[in-house]
C-alpha cells in the first residue's frame, strides 16, 4: 500500500510502500498502538497512541495543530474502515510539515475529560461526550 511515512526522527517526509497489517504500522511508525487521527479529505494519520506519554524527542505538526510526538504514517481510509493507499502527493506533507525538538519544547501533556455514560442510545452518547468536553474545558 502506499502511504507517506513522517520520520519525525530523521527530520524526513517520503513515500513509501508498506503492507497494510497493524503489526507493519507498528514496527515503521516505532510504536505499540495506533491512534488514527482525521486530517482532511479521507486521508488518515496513523500516529503512536502513547506518543505524549513516551519519550519522543521529536514530532512534528500540521498547520493549526498542536503536534505530534513520533512519527506517522498517511494513508487513505475506505468506507468499510480499512486502509488503502495515500491520494495527496508527497510534496502536499513535505511542504505543510513542521518539525519539532520536543527535548526543547516538550508538547503539552494530554488532556482529559470525564462523564459516564448511562444510556447507550445515539442521544445519550452524545450527551456524555458533551459533558466530557465541558470537564476538558474546565481543566484546561
Amino acid at each position: 500500500m502506499r502511504a507517506i511515512f513522517i520520520n519525525a526522527v530523521g527530520r524526513t517526509v517520503e513515500e513509501v510502500q508498506i503492507e497494510n497489517k497493524l503489526e507493519a504500522f507498528y514496527e515503521k511508525i516505532g510504536c505499540e498502538m495506533v491512534q488514527v487521527l482525521q486530517i482532511g479529505g479521507n486521508h488518515l494519520a496513523i500516529v503512536d497512541e502513547e506518543g505524549k506519554l513516551r519519550n519522543w524527542e521529536a514530532g512534528f505538526r500540521f498547520p493549526k495543530s498542536e503536534g505530534i510526538a513520533g512519527n506517522a504514517l498517511i494513508v487513505c481510509g475506505k468506507r468499510n474502515g480499512d486502509f488503502t493507499d495515500a491520494k495527496a502527493p508527497v510534496e502536499l506533507f513535505q511542504l505543510c510539515t513542521t518539525f519539532l525538538d520536543l527535548k526543547k519544547n516538550p508538547l503539552p501533556p494530554p488532556a482529559f475529560g470525564v462523564a459516564f455514560i448511562s444510556d447507550m442510545s445515539p442521544a445519550g452518547i452524545e450527551k456524555a461526550r458533551a459533558e466530557a468536553l465541558r470537564d476538558l474545558e474546565q481543566h484546561r
